[in-house]
């Protein structure tokens, strides 16, 4: 079946092609009679019009560009699939199409957000995995460009962002422990380049802290990144002569990590050791026993994210808009 174009629809409502396309983009000159007759001949031949075409002639692309870091982040992926269809089903709300750029970790991401935005393949973008000393978001904030970040970053700028409180995270997941009697509680953490790893040390760090225990240097073990490394953290603690009684991991899959050395020690989780996690991905209820953890709401993020945004592209005159998301501690036999 041919596609039909701007031309057909003229035609059959007996018009120019100039006024078929002012009634299509809702121009005030053409008269309320023109516009059904364009209307109704656009709605015969099943006509829609061309996104590329939309942007040539300078109208919003309707897409939104999800911008996250290829690296080597534990979890990053078991958490993507489930992230991402949340944030499609946000942008599908609004009538928006999804796109999903990943940027690589040292490449120049100023063609890619030039190519973006001012290509007009996207009408606002969402900048993911931000850190500590951000200069992408220091480089869109110069230019003025479309974007919010799904986090924070400490610089010197006035940009919009949504973040869940990770901090308020691992704070509640330690007094959690506190609260059961562990006085010394082991740390496994991400990278500290990336912001939320860092907030989720400061959090288990305020808790010891906020109960008079004094933090032990020797307890921490930060920039873990694969199985291997946080195994041969966890072995060795608990091989120290104080060993710790429980675990707060920076994510799932470093205490799920942790679990299973804990169990080649002879030591049953939940009963001699108690591990929280973070994140809530959807084997965490199914490991054994199941894992406490810190559930982010994506949801709620997604849904912030894309109506902050938009707020963004619309120019609202607020300017900056900025949400904090607090997470949720879910009890299971872990802990």
């Amino acid at each position: 079946m041919p596609k039909h174009t701007i031309v057909d629809i003229a035609r059959r409502a007996g018009v120019g092609v100039g006024t078929a396309s002012r009634a299509l983009n809702n121009a005030p000159d053409v008269s309320p009679a023109t516009r059904e007759r364009v209307l109704a001949a656009a709605a015969e031949l099943n006509y829609h019009p061309s996104a590329v075409a939309r942007r040539l002639q300078g109208k919003r692309a309707k897409t939104i560009a999800y911008v996250p870091e290829v690296g080597e982040q534990p979890a990053a992926d078991m958490l993507f699939k489930d992230f991402i269809a949340i944030l499609a089903n946000s942008c599908a709300r609004h009538d928006l199409d999804l796109l999903i750029h990943p940027l690589t970790n040292g490449r120049d991401y100023t063609h890619d957000f030039e190519q973006l935005l001012r290509g007009r393949r996207a009408d606002g973008l969402i900048l993911a995995d931000t850190r500590v000393q951000d200069e992408r978001v220091a480089y869109l904030a110069r230019q003025a460009l479309p974007f919010i970040t799904f986090g924070r970053t400490i610089c010197d700028c006035a940009y919009s962002y949504v973040d869940v409180d990770s901090q308020a995270g691992t704070r509640a997941a330690t007094l959690h422990l506190i609260e059961r009697g562990h006085q010394r509680i082991g740390f496994l953490g991400l990278p500290l380049d990336y912001s939320y790893a860092n907030h989720r040390y400061d959090g288990y760090h305020e808790a010891l802290l906020n109960r008079q225990i004094t933090p032990d240097s020797d307890l921490v073990v930060t920039n873990l990144v694969n199985e291997t490394s946080t195994r041969t953290a966890v072995r060795s603690m608990l091989l120290m002569p104080a060993p710790p009684s429980a675990f707060v991991a920076a994510s799932d899959l470093l205490a799920i990590y942790a679990l299973r050395v804990v169990e080649d020690f002879g030591f049953h989780v939940g009963r001699d050791i108690a591990i929280v996690g973070f994140d809530d991905l959807p084997l965490a209820q199914h490991t054994n026993p199941p894992l406490t953890t810190i559930r982010q709401p994506f949801d709620q993020v997604c849904d912030l994210l894309i109506d902050k945004l938009l707020r963004v592209i619309e120019g609202d005159p607020a300017g900056v808009h900025q949400a904090l998301v607090e997470p949720e501690l879910i009890i299971r036999r872990s802990s």
